[in-house]
């Protein structure tokens, strides 16, 4: 009872001591994709940023500081930005055209700010006339520099009690939310607590972190039976030795990273866990515990913290502990601990399957968690719907999807009312809304050809433009708050059928999907396999990357700490160019050995750049025509190159990534996992030394197709339309067939005629 005493006083002594609060400064083009100029036109427009906020954090105070530039014809009355978030107005800036260039600062009520994603709306109204205003004149138009527009915010964490509810709170994209986590186990652990539990934990975590990339460190440790010395004439006593082992005396927690995780059997968490929390360990065991501050003659020997345990009898309770962990709603958890008795899932089980639409089968867009759609006013709408197909996906050219639309439109549009229909950009259909009386469909069918689909995420755009009537009178506009368009979520897609084939190697669909590690059909062992320990963090960083590219836990990656001789088909091989094995240099055009061999690009031809990019209509086959071999080293940038796996048994691919030495590597994985430069992830042959872009970006390596090993046919198919020349060489092989068959009738009719004669 004393001891679940002290263990709460710690967790408010901790949540008290972080309530100092924090300040950020952040540039609100970090919540934009697109341009870091926003440019708004015409009498109205606007737009809408996501601001997320953590569930831990609460807001104290925030303010945003806006740079705009707008047009000198505005007038400065009728002419104004409106500032609103979550629908308040909270600033509205006047335009003065003796003054274009401008810096405003708005205050956000702290109350406004609520856990999750936060509404920040940009409209302006703008007028160069009192009236008789043309909506679409050039001279109508602002802009907002997002990049130099600065959100100033102070946050301090929540003080709530610990529960397994809360880890979403603690990981999350949001303001406040934790970004770096370190990952301890005991150095005499099972080492099949590295190879498959902490992946599972890393992707854990990373999910509830979402798109926002998630840094791993990791601490082994052993017991420390000599205390510290103490300061002055302190003295070591029962009570102290207790408080201090019952501390997270291993590590020590920050402000920026206040939880760690501790993993590991309960004989080998012994030493660092308390006689309580051990008498829990039933099972699979997950809880989250703060563990106390250690203060003596008013020095901070250690610091208060929050650890997450991820325990169990042995290994495989460990290991289904970490993967309930990564597949539980932490909303159905208020509890701060649970044992986990079992997991019950199909066999074989693949967490993709539950949000990736399986070919040949038809999706309501309520299935796919679309609400109905629907625009109200004059103006330009788009609703952007997400088709998450299998990576592999692959279809013959013939092969179509048919769209079945329930939509409608009210009465009295104008002219240039219209409904375009995209998918990835590309337009498929359009349709004018010209009829005065307005017009309802059901079951409208659209037939597209499914070559417009590719694997991975795909997006089908609504694109409708609403003009209100014309009245033929000058300064007669109309209002458009009459106008109406509405998609029902009744509609439907019919998905082809297709097989699972896809050309390798492709950076481009790693990066996209996570294929070939993230499967929709079933999971298959892969590896990540370290050149020393030292690259544990780095590999689990990686790994939480690919999860959270895929949406999904993959259960059977694991962690290697050495490179043997065979690998898993799919493989990830972190190294120095010391440590590397002749094995990952031989028959390869490029190598990153000490002795280097280069393709530069201006030694061989355009395509071999980037295939998809050059537009290379001819299909030609990528080969490369020179190499240079050369006494260098990486200094510090990293390489990644994608090839066929040599030490594999079966076919799949290698992605080798080094760097001149750990540290090096452990920093530039760091920067490959985030937003900036995983989005530009091409070809097979990738260079980088920051988080901003590549040094360079090639294709380089012979492509192969990797697909269903028990449909030949299909395979077939996907090989001859990546090299159509040789269907020209079997039709023109079927030409001088016939025609020799045709010639040797002939001659036998022939003979036969004149015979008879």
């Amino acid at each position: 009872m004393q001891y679940n005493i002290g263990v709460l006083l710690a967790g408010i002594i901790f949540c008290l001591s972080a309530h100092a609060g924090s300040v950020a400064e952040i540039k609100l083009s970090d919540y934009s994709t697109e341009d870091p100029v926003l440019r708004l036109e015409g009498k109205r427009a606007d737009k809408t940023l996501s601001i997320p906020l953590a569930g831990r954090q609460q807001v104290v105070a925030s303010q945003i500081t806006l740079s705009v530039v707008s047009s000198a014809a505005l007038i400065e009355k009728r002419s104004i930005l409106n500032v609103r978030f979550n629908n308040a107005t909270v600033g509205q800036i006047q335009f003065d055209p003796q003054r274009t260039r401008s810096t405003s600062t708005v205050t956000v009520p702290a109350e406004l700010w609520r856990p999750g994603f936060n509404n920040l709306t940009l409209a302006v109204s703008q007028h160069y006339a009192n009236q008789c205003v043309d909506g679409n004149a050039p001279e109508l138009w602002s802009e907002i520099h997002l990049h130099d527009s600065i959100l100033t915010i102070t946050t301090e964490p929540v003080t709530t009690a610990l529960s397994l509810k809360a880890l979403s709170g603690w990981f999350a994209p949001g303001i406040g939310g934790q970004r770096t986590v370190n990952m301890v186990t005991p150095r005499t652990g099972s080492p099949l607590v590295t190879q498959q539990t902490l992946p599972l934990i890393a992707q854990a975590l990373a999910l509830r972190n979402q798109y926002v990339p998630l840094q791993v460190t990791h601490t082994s440790v052993t017991p420390q039976t000599p205390l510290p010395a103490l300061p002055g004439e302190a003295q070591w006593d029962d009570t102290l030795t207790q408080q201090y082992y019952n501390s997270s005396w291993y590590t020590q927690p920050s402000a920026a990273q206040p939880l760690h995780v501790l993993a590991g059997t309960k004989d080998n968490l012994a030493p660092y866990l308390s006689g309580a929390t051990q008498a829990k360990i039933t099972g699979a065991y997950i809880g989250v515990e703060a563990t106390p501050e250690v203060t003596v003659n008013n020095q901070q020997l250690v610091a208060a913290g929050i650890r997450l345990v991820v325990s169990g009898r042995d290994a495989d309770e460990v290991r289904r502990a970490a993967l309930t962990l990564a597949l539980m709603d932490d909303e159905l958890n208020p509890d701060a601990d649970i044992v986990v008795e079992r997991t019950a899932n199909e066999q074989p089980f693949s967490a993709l399957a539950a949000h990736i639409l399986r070919p040949d089968q038809t999706y309501s867009f309520a299935q796919m968690g679309q609400d109905n759609i629907e625009f109200r006013g004059e103006d330009s709408f788009t609703q952007q719907i997400a088709l998450l197909l299998p990576a592999d996906f692959y279809v013959p050219e013939s092969a179509s999807v048919r769209l079945n639309l329930d939509f409608g439109y009210g009465a009295a549009l104008g002219p240039g009312s219209m409904m375009n229909i995209l998918i990835n950009d590309e337009l498929v259909h359009g349709r004018p809304l010209d009829n005065v009386n307005g017009e309802s469909y059901r079951r409208y069918q659209l037939t597209i050809p499914a070559r417009h689909l590719q694997g991975g995420l795909n997006l089908l755009d609504f694109v409708v433009n609403m003009r209100a009537p014309l009245t033929g009178q000058p300064c007669d506009d109309v209002g458009g708050k009459h106008m109406v368009f509405q998609v029902r979520n009744t509609s439907t897609i019919d998905l082809p059928e297709a097989g699972n084939v896809a050309t390798q190697p492709s950076l481009a669909l790693f990066r996209d999907t996570g294929f070939p590690f993230a499967r929709y059909q079933q999971n298959h062992p892969a590896g990540v396999y370290l050149s020393t320990p030292s690259l544990t963090g780095a590999g689990l960083t990686l790994l939480g990357k690919l999860a959270q590219t895929a949406g999904a836990v993959l259960p059977e990656l694991s962690l290697y700490a050495d490179i043997p001789k065979q690998l898993t088909d799919d493989a990830v091989v972190l190294a120095t160019p010391e440590t590397m094995s002749d094995e990952f240099l031989t028959h390869y055009e490029a190598s990153l050995a000490s002795t280097k061999q280069w393709p530069y690009r201006l030694q061989n031809e355009l395509h071999n750049r980037i295939h998809k990019l050059s537009d290379n209509r001819r299909h030609d086959a990528l080969k490369i025509s020179g190499v240079t071999n050369q006494q260098s080293s990486l200094g510090d940038m990293a390489v990644l190159l994608a090839r066929k796996n040599p030490l594999a048994e079966s076919t799949g691919n290698l992605y080798l990534i080094a760097a001149q030495t750990p540290a090096q590597l452990t920093e530039r994985i760091n920067d490959l996992v985030s937003l900036e430069l995983w989005g530009q992830l091409a070809g097979d042959f990738f260079s980088w030394e920051n988080s901003s872009q590549p040094l360079i970006a090639m294709q380089v390596a012979p492509q192969f197709e990797l697909g269903e090993a028990d449909n030949r046919l299909l395979s077939l198919r996907l090989w001859l339309s990546n090299n159509p020349w040789y269907w020209l060489i079997a039709v023109a092989f079927l030409i001088v067939l016939c025609t020799w068959l045709a010639v040797v009738l002939l001659k036998r009719r022939n003979q036969a005629v004149t015979e008879d004669w």
